[in-house]
């Protein structure tokens, strides 16, 4: 029996007891005035037991506000119900359902952090577009890697971007319903993508992850270079030996002033591969930290005058001034000797080959704020701008007016030596204007 059902049951008993005592008063005659009484008695004590029974309708709004706060957003822990009254089972599972939805929200929640948490961190530009081409998701790579402008949500995928072979990818993908894989080469900025489009599976939309190859591709062309120039500086030592042998074997070591010449020839031909083999293995030991720095006090200036004196036959023979300016108040640092001075032999050999007759090298040394930076200055034939950023790669030779002689291999084991003891090293250059190769070393 429900509470509204009780109160219809006691309004209709006072009623009924009501007209009873009237009827019967009536009947029997008795006073006007007790039969008033007993009825006004009838009703206050139904109106009594009326208001004292509970109403189911405030357990009903109850739980509706209740609703209408877990609906609203608010924590599920905080929407509980006190489970009494008549509507107490109903109560009862609704703080079940609650605690339910509280559980699973919390789930869902940390499963999107640790999602979010993923993506903020993965390398890759990552996209969720809608069936309109609208971005709807990204990651700090996408942002990084196009230079996304504010709140990319919202707006279309190409408007976003800006690029078409990106954005013809998305299209077949939404129009198909179909992965597509490709490439992207954009050329202003020598920059290299690989592109995987994957169509969304329970809703229209796809999901675009954009990889920069631009450095992996960059480590290719260094690869295929390696290979390229290591062929060509063993080849042409390789095709003298071989054709002074034959020349030597045909007839001519029966002569002993050519024998004598021939011989000589493969002895400096030999000398070249040894000397190609016996960098390549330094390099190969400073590279990998194999090759210990035996790190002293060290007076960079006098390394640098070390260097000019015994330079200075090569630089004369070749028709050049070198020189070291003068420079006050150089701090001692903490470097490898030996090392250092292989730096500026072969920084200043090299500015010694590729300056014309009547040129000029100089060398100088400034303090920094946290050591010293050395300079090493030409006024030889330049070095384009396209091929600065690689000179110092082993065996990249910029062209053909600085490919005569030595490995290749130089300059690259000055930039480790360098970097080994913790410093940085540069060029600047023009072409026809000569060059300047700047290195660091700390205190």
């Amino acid at each position: 029996m429900t509470v509204q059902l009780l109160r219809r049951l006691i309004v209709i008993a006072v009623i009924t007891i009501a007209v009873a005592l009237t009827v019967v008063g009536m009947v029997r005659g008795f006073s006007t005035t007790l039969l008033v009484a007993g009825i006004a008695a009838s009703v206050a004590v139904a109106v009594t037991i009326y208001l004292l029974v509970p109403s189911t309708t405030d357990d009903e709004v109850e739980i509706e506000l209740a609703m209408k706060r877990l609906g609203g957003g608010e924590s599920a822990d905080k929407v509980r119900l006190v489970a009494i009254g008549e509507l107490a089972d109903l109560k009862h599972a609704f703080n079940e359902m609650s605690k339910s939805v509280g559980d699973r929200l919390k789930a869902i929640t940390a499963e999107r952090n640790r999602m979010d948490l993923v993506l903020a961190h993965v390398a890759d530009a990552i996209f969720m577009i809608n069936k309109h081409g609208e971005i709807t998701h990204h990651n700090e790579a996408a942002v990084k890697m196009f230079n996304l402008g504010p709140k990319p949500n919202g707006r279309s995928f190409m408007e976003a971007v800006r690029n078409h072979e990106l954005d013809d990818l998305l299209k077949k993908c939404l129009a198909d319903g179909k992965r597509q894989d490709g490439t992207v080469d954009i050329r202003a900025s020598r920059r290299h993508f690989g592109v995987t489009v994957t169509p969304l599976k329970n809703e229209p939309g796809a999901v675009m992850v954009v990889r920069d190859l631009t450095e992996l591709k960059r480590l290719e062309k260094v690869r295929r270079d390696f290979v390229a120039n290591i062929s060509h500086e063993l080849r042409t030592p390789v095709a003298s030996l071989k054709l002074l042998a034959e020349t030597l074997k045909d007839g001519a070591l029966a002569d002993p002033a050519v024998s004598a010449d021939f011989l000589n020839r493969i002895a400096i031909e030999a000398d070249k591969m040894g000397q190609l083999v016996e960098e390549l293995g330094e390099l190969s030991r400073i590279e990998s930290g194999e090759a210990p720095l035996d790190k002293g006090p060290l007076d960079i200036g006098g390394v640098m005058h070390s260097v000019v004196e015994r330079l200075r036959p090569q630089a004369e023979r070749a028709e050049l001034t070198i020189s070291v300016e003068p420079a006050l108040n150089l701090p001692l640092i903490k470097a490898d000797a030996g090392r250092i001075e292989q730096v500026l032999m072969n920084l200043v050999h090299n500015s010694i080959k590729f300056t014309p007759p009547g040129g000029q090298v100089t060398l100088a040394a400034a303090a920094r704020d946290k050591g010293i930076e050395v300079t090493i200055r030409d006024t030889g034939v330049g070095i384009a701008y396209d091929d600065l950023p690689r000179i110092f790669e082993r065996f990249y030779k910029a062209d053909k007016a600085r490919s005569a002689g030595g490995t290749g291999l130089g300059l690259a084991i000055a930039k480790h030596i360098v970097q080994a003891h913790g410093g940085q090293i540069r060029a600047e250059s023009e072409p026809g204007q000569g060059t300047a190769f700047h290195f660091t070393l700390p205190g």
